[in-house]
Order: C-alpha cells, then sequence, then structure tokens
C-alpha cells in the first residue's frame, strides 16, 4: 500500500485547520485514526481518507496515490493566520505502508514481536508504536478490505525486511500476497466508496452514505450546504445478473422503468458473495429489494438493490 499518500501537518494551527477542512471530528486523543472526507464550501467531496493523530500538534493524513497533490493544495489554500503556525509535508516517499490483512492477521503479527497488539491494546481505528523483529513501525488497526487487520507504517528502507518477516511468519497459516484488484473486490462486497468514483466533488456524504461521518456539532467547510439538505439520491449496492461473472466495469447505465434513473460507479465480482457487485446513485426513495436494470453491452440486465455492507454487515471481523 505504499502508493497511499503521507502528508504530516504539524504545528500549533494543525487541528484547527483539519477540523476546517474534514467533516469528522479530528480532535481526539493521540493514537486516534479517524476517516473523513474533505469537504468543498458546496458540501461536496474532494477527498476520501484518514488522519491519524500521532501527538498534540502533529497528524498524519493518509490518502490515494493520485489525490496526494491536491489534498496538499487544498490544505495549502485552507490554512488560516488566526489558526497559529502550521506546517504541511509530503512524506509519501518516506513511508512504505504493508497491509496485512485476516483472521490470522493478529497471529502473524504478534509473532513478530513482543508490544501487544490485542484487542485491547489495539483496538479498532488506533494507531501504536510497535517493534516488529526490532524494526520501528506504526502500526494502525484499519481496513479497506473488512477484515481483521493493519497497516504498518514503516521507514521504506525497511519495507523489505518487514515484508519478508511477515511472509515468513504468515507462511504456516497459508498467507498469500494480494494486489489491488483483490482489495478492489472485498471493499465492494463491504461497501466501501472509492474516491474519484464513487465518491467525487459532485456528490455529498449524506448521499454517499457517509453520513456516519459528519460531525454536526462542529463548523466545517460545506456545513451550510449540507445542514437539512434531503438528498434525492442515494448510492446503493447492486447485485446485477445472476451468480455467473458479468463484465461490469462502471459507467454502464442503470434503467428503472424504460427511463436512465443513474450510472454505475464501480463494479465488480464479490468472491465471496458469489455475485456481481456494483455502486451507483439511483433515485432516493428506491428501497432494498427494488428491482431496476443495468445495461451491460447493450443488454439489459436485471438487478436488485442490495443492503449497503453483503458482508459481515455488523462488523464484527473488523472489530475482532
Amino acid at each position: 500500500m505504499t502508493s497511499f499518500g503521507k502528508i504530516e501537518v504539524s504545528g500549533p494551527g494543525a487541528l484547527a485547520l483539519l477540523e476546517r477542512v474534514a467533516d469528522n471530528r479530528i480532535d481526539r486523543p493521540a493514537g486516534s485514526v479517524v476517516y473523513t472526507q474533505f469537504l468543498n464550501d458546496g458540501g461536496g467531496i474532494v477527498s476520501d481518507l484518514t488522519v491519524t493523530r500521532l501527538g498534540e500538534e502533529r497528524f498524519r493524513v493518509v490518502t490515494g496515490a493520485g489525490a496526494v497533490d491536491s489534498d496538499l493544495g487544498w490544505l495549502r489554500l485552507n490554512v488560516r493566520p488566526a489558526d497559529g503556525p502550521v506546517e504541511i509535508r509530503d512524506e509519501t516517499d518516506e513511508v512504505a505502508v504493508i497491509g496485512v490483512w485476516g483472521p490470522e492477521a493478529r497471529t502473524v503479527l504478534q509473532a513478530l514481536t513482543e508490544d501487544d497488539v490485542s484487542a485491547e491494546a489495539l483496538p479498532f481505528r488506533r494507531a501504536k508504536e510497535i517493534a516488529l523483529d526490532g524494526i520501528p513501525v506504526l502500526a494502525q488497526r484499519i481496513t479497506y478490505v473488512g477484515e481483521l487487520g493493519f497497516e504498518l507504517y514503516v521507514a521504506r528502507e525497511e519495507a523489505v525486511q518487514v515484508w519478508d518477516r511477515l511472509m515468513a511468519a504468515g507462511e504456516p497459516h497459508g498467507i498469500a500476497p494480494g494486489g489491488y484488484r483483490v482489495l478492489d473486490s472485498l471493499r465492494l462486497e463491504k461497501g466501501y466508496r472509492y474516491f474519484g468514483a464513487d465518491i467525487t466533488a459532485s456528490d455529498d456524504p449524506v448521499e454517499a452514505g457517509l453520513g456516519f461521518c459528519v460531525s454536526w456539532e462542529k463548523d466545517f467547510n460545506g456545513r451550510a450546504a449540507l445542514d437539512g439538505k434531503k438528498p434525492a439520491r442515494r448510492l446503493r449496492t447492486l447485485l446485477v445478473g445472476g451468480e455467473d461473472y458479468a463484465t461490469v466495469y462502471g459507467g454502464e447505465a442503470i434503467h428503472l422503468n424504460g427511463s436512465v434513473v443513474g450510472r454505475v460507479r464501480s463494479a465488480g465480482y464479490g468472491f465471496t458473495v458469489g455475485r456481481n457487485v456494483a455502486l451507483g446513485y439511483v433515485p432516493a426513495q428506491l428501497e432494498e429489494g427494488a428491482e431496476v436494470g443495468v445495461e451491460v453491452f447493450g443488454e439489459i440486465v436485471p438487478a436488485e438493490i442490495a443492503p449497503d455492507v453483503l458482508y459481515d454487515p455488523g462488523n464484527e471481523r473488523v472489530h475482532a
């Protein structure tokens, strides 16, 4: 996951800046990992990311590889002298990131460290410095695949050693490397959004199903535009066709009663649920079980609106 953008925001004005640009509350204890969005004045999503509080005045923004420059620009654009001094630094090339996820992830990690990585010592959405076979690592309990797991942040010169140790420790447990297509399939089953496709500056967090990220008790960019808004559309999970694999890429028209009511934003095959999964915006009044059609290479394929989360909706695995 080294392609993640990593931006350090530090100084007396860091917290005020991040609270202004993010819809979620950033002022949490050191070690907290906050999933949030950056919004523009119209409430549109200009980035989807996490913010880790490393200290009282030090934060790490972790964003997509293609968004780091725009996020740097957005942060700098929103600096206000009244907040106090703030330093914004791109540390993307300095830090490698290795994700280890799955039911045995903690077992593998614990075999390499004397630090406690239990659920009590390192709960979900928390970060902790550990020594992995003597190598300093920041372990974050966060996931993009819907399983127990960790993002490990390590100096780039130590990354290969960490990878090799993880693979060796995981061999008895059947560990295997997986690429971005694996992540894409798994995140679709969990309903996790992908910035640039499922969510863009033309979409707001309420209609994108990310209202749980919005901290209404604080002020932030775009709050006035969102306050009291009743969205006419909603990003929903669609199950397309039957159990056979279908070539659905994203961009396909969504039909309802003979009219196009939206387009698929992203799609793939969910190997855990055994169905073709798509995310797309549809009229907000459509409920689970409603039938629509997705135009796949000129053919209208039946689809149904499914629950937002198809796999482990109670997040028991994520919080294990």
